[in-house]
Formats: C-alpha cells, structure tokens, sequence
C-alpha cells in the first residue's frame, strides 16, 4: 500500500499511522522499529492485512475495519514541514489555501468536489450523446466581439498590431455550427470574461453549452434541458425534483417578486396595492400615483421592531405599518383604518411606490433581503423557468437601447411591428420612461433557468434571418460598417440557409458547486483566481521579458 501520511501515535512501543491517497484512509502498524517518516511523507508499506478490534472499527472509511501490520516499508520522498494539514477542518485562511493549493487539494472534500465534477461530466456528456448531440470544440483564439464583457486579448506575433480573443462563450460559432449542419451540438466550453469578480465569478470559467436545429419554440430547449438537470441534481444533490419546472414570464416574476430570478423558497409576494391606498391622502403615494406610479406591497410574516425597521430604512425607502391587536401602527397606520386589520396581524406590511425597470428591480433586492434575514426557506430546493423576457431595455445611464441579454435573440413574430414605433423613437427622441417602455414591450425567446435565486443557465431561440439580425444590430447603435466588422462573419453565414435554432448555456462551475453544498465556485474549480484576478499558486498574472514584449511589438505603458 502507498500513499501520503496524514496522521501517526505511539502507544505502547507500537506505531500507527494513517496512509491516504484518493480513494481514502488506511491505518497500518509498525510493531517493530519506529519508522523514520514524518507529516507529509509518501509512503509504501508492505505487510499482513488483519482484522481491527470492532471497537476500533472506523465506518467512516472505506478501509475502516482492517489494518495492516507492517513488514517492510519505503519512503518515497519526503516532504518539507507542511503549511497546513490537508484535512478539511483546516484553519488556513483562504489566500493560504489558494497559494499551495496542491496541498489543499489533498483534503477529502476537495478530493470528493473533483470526483463528483468528473461524474455529472461523465452524466452530461452521456446523456447528451444518447439525445443525438456531437461533442464539438470551438477556437479558444478567435475575433473579439464584445458581448457584454471585456475580453481577455492575445497579440498575434505573426499579424503585428492585431491580437485575438479569448472567446466569452461560443455564441457565434455554435450558431455557425447550426448552419453547417451539425444539428445537436454540445461542449463543455471554457469561457473568458474580463469582468470584477465575486463568490460565484472567475476570469474563466466553465459552461455547458448546447444548440440544436430546427427549433422554433423555447420547449423544445426547455424539456429537453430540464429532464438533464433534474438527473444531475436528483442523482448528487438529493433534490427529488420532477419535471416539468414552474414556467413564468419575465412580466410576472417581476410584478410579484421584483425580479427575474427570484427565489421561491421564501413564498413572499408583492401585492398591488394602487387601487387600496390611492385616493385615501398620503401626498407619496397620491402624488407618484398620478404620475403613472403603482404602489406595491410586501406583507412579512412577521412583526419587526421598531430599530429592525430602521435598520432596513437605510437602505431602502418604504412606507409601513404591522398589526399588534388588531392596531395598526406606522407611518401608514392612519391610512389603513378602513382596512380589515385581521389578515395582518403579527405581521408587517411594507409599501412601495415608482415604475420602471429600476423600481421593480429594487423591490426585488429589498424581497431578497429581508427573506433571508428573517425568514426560513420553506424548502430545500426551487427550480424554475423565467421566460419571454424584453429583447431590449433602455440604458438610463448612457440614454441608449441596448440588448436585455444578446442581440442574436428571436423576437416573437407579432412583435416585430413593434421594432418601427423603436426606430422611429431613436430618431425623433423620447424620454427614459418611455423608451424604457417601448423596449420593453418587444418580447424574445429567451428563458433562464432559476435555482434557489441564482441563474444557472440562459439561453433562447436565435435570429435566423439575416435582414432581422442586421436591422435589430441597427437598433443597438451599430452602424453598417462596425456590424462588417464585427459580425460579418455571421451574417455571410446566416445568409448561406441557416435552419432555425435555439440553444442553452449553463453554468457547470455553478451547478457542481450547488449539488456540493459549496457557497464559492472557487471549492470546485482545480486552480482558482483570487478577487483581484491573481493566481497565487502560480503567481499569475507576471511580467514577461523585454525581448517577448519587443517580438510582439508591445511596449507598457505606466498608469
């Protein structure tokens, strides 16, 4: 037997000590001289496999009920004094962890993290392939088209002055797949973004990526992907969920959760309340009202104290009342009395009112918020579809439209006329709220997959028409020689017959990390980057030499 030791005792003129390698733990004893090993050492041990004393049986391990009684042993290397033990209590901090994470690595639950990625691996590409996909592998160097994020740039050293991309997803390409004929494609993509990073985002990253052909209606893609990911999360996640998911359009999440992945463990709702207290003489409610305004109510079941209330006021702006024997106090407690009070006591209300996208996006931060501060999930586990989302959305910020995902999404056909009343907008000028509005009212095949609040996958029945495809790129801002430019590529493509298609792309990295139990994608990706885009274990990013930046035609510039 051979592996790492991770643990040794003397007792009684006898040593034992536990060997690990990836399939777990072994106890063996040394009977005759003490050992010359330490923490750290590799290790092979040949001796007499016997049974333990049942009392010393460890069910924990696989090897927990034997021992073996060495009879010769080799140290095949030894190991420096370790900076922590591999165990997974550890109590490095994470930068440690990360900086000599080949140590890290050894400890049982980041052993078990990479076994069970390398099994929904396994699931997925099975699944798929008995389905009629091909498992194709798109460039890693390709054009930059900027789809949401900074790309990641690589020089050309043959091409001075040009440089490569590192491709955000395989959007385009598995698209041009479609059109050479391909009908089921798949990967099991890396994925480059140039972005800030947090828990659950890295600068690269791994996504499931699928197209197939003649689709036309989101279900095709919807049903198929469900069944896939009810198998992953049943099998490693214990979830015991049965398709078909929940399907909701986006207008409905965002009326009664404010936003488009919410999380329906928590059964809180908004109310429209407009109707309620318009009229009854709270100058807020009254004047935003005639403005166009709704009034929106959130009804905790709970009764929060007065600094509980206060706390949540810093962050955000609410009118409120709670019932307390059959009373109601608050500031809207006065306009509420003509209310039946019943429904609420013990309970706080809390009320709302605005429009527009930054409206309805903030209630659904404040949801979030105090769901998970003063509620229980009612369940373990929540999937859902979010669906018909806008194509388009205004940016207020920059006072222009701009995709709600990518530009490459299928509107619906009825709502095509509508893209004329947009263009006529954009010429002649509108305010925010109405062009927001009129983006708004355009709707896509596009679907997102929802896990307990957090998107995993996107996805959405692409443009296949060439002439929509360049009109909604006009729409964006872009001018006919930027779309050459940038998308010329696919345009000649789709111009070529292109069938139509749909597809998904799905966060694998995500996905593990949540049939784990892990909060960070960091626990199950081998070699991670810090917040700060550093890789500490190789010290990446580093300077290069002057000659390779003379080859390349570079030179730094200090900012």
């Amino acid at each position: 037997m051979a592996g790492w030791v991770v643990a040794m005792r003397e007792l009684g003129g006898l040593t034992f000590v536990v060997l690990r390698d990836r399939y777990g733990n072994l106890q063996v004893v040394f009977e005759r001289d003490k050992p010359d090993i330490a923490h750290g050492y590799v290790v092979r041990v040949r001796g007499k496999v016997r049974m333990r004393p049942e009392e010393q049986f460890r069910n924990d391990w696989r090897s927990g009920k034997v021992e073996v009684a060495v009879e010769d042993y080799e140290v095949l290397n030894r190991s420096v004094p370790l900076p922590f033990q591999p165990e997974d209590d550890v109590k490095a901090s994470e930068e440690a962890r990360l900086r000599f994470r080949p140590l890290d690595l050894r400890r049982p639950r980041m052993q078990r993290n990479f076994r069970v990625r390398h099994e929904i691996n396994l699931f997925i590409r099975n699944y798929l392939s008995d389905r009629g996909f091909y498992e194709l592998e798109t460039p890693m160097l390709t054009k930059s088209t900027p789809e949401g994020a900074r790309d990641f740039i690589v020089p050309a050293r043959l091409q001075p002055g040009k440089f490569y991309a590192l491709p955000q997803s395989p959007q385009l390409y598995k698209q041009v797949l479609m059109v050479a004929g391909f009908d089921r494609y798949f990967q099991i993509a890396r994925c480059f973004r140039d972005e800030d990073l947090r828990a659950d985002r890295q600068p690269e990253f791994t996504q499931l990526d699928l197209e197939m052909s003649f689709v036309s209606d989101p279900e095709d893609v919807l049903s198929l992907v469900e069944d896939l990911i009810a198998g992953v999360f049943n099998r490693w996640a214990g979830a015991n969920v049965k398709p078909p998911f929940p399907r909701y359009t986006y207008h409905e999440v965002m009326e009664r959760y404010g936003s488009d992945k919410p999380d329906l463990r928590y059964p809180l709702e908004y109310e429209d309340w407009t109707d309620r207290l318009a009229g009854k003489g709270n100058r807020i409610i009254d004047s935003n009202v005639e403005k166009g305004a709704r009034v929106k109510a959130l009804v905790l079941p709970v009764s929060l104290s007065r600094g509980q209330i206060d706390r949540l006021l810093k962050d955000f702006q609410f009118l409120w009342f709670k019932v307390s024997g059959g009373k109601a106090s608050g500031n809207l407690a006065k306009f509420v009395r003509d209310t039946d009070l019943g429904p609420y006591e013990g309970k706080t209300v809390f009320v709302f009112v605005g429009k527009g996208t930054p409206f309805y996006e903030s209630l659904g931060e404040f949801r979030s918020a105090v769901a998970r501060k003063f509620l229980k999930p009612e369940r373990e586990w929540a999937f859902l579809w979010v669906k018909d989302f806008p194509l388009l959305q205004w940016n207020y910020d920059e006072g222009r439209i701009e995709p709600a995902h990518h530009i490459f999404t299928s509107p619906y056909g009825e709502h095509i006329p509508l893209l004329a009343e947009i263009e006529e907008a954009l010429k002649n000028g509108r305010g925010d709220e109405e062009m927001d509005a009129l983006a708004q009212r355009v709707l896509g095949k596009q679907y997102d997959l929802v896990i307990n609040g957090v998107e995993i996958g996107s996805g959405s029945v692409r443009v296949h028409d060439p002439d929509l495809q360049i009109r909604l790129l006009k729409i964006i801002g872009l001018t006919e020689e930027e779309i050459e430019e940038r998308f010329g590529f696919l345009i000649n493509s789709l111009r070529m017959g292109a069938p139509p298609h749909g597809g998904i792309a799905l966060g694998l990295d995500r996905i593990v990390a949540m049939c784990l139990g892990e909060e960070s994608i960091r626990e199950v990706i081998l070699f991670p980057k810090t917040t700060t885009g550093v890789a500490l274990f190789e010290g990446a990013p580093s300077d290069v030499s002057p000659e390779q930046l003379e080859e390349l035609g570079l030179k730094v510039v200090e900012r």
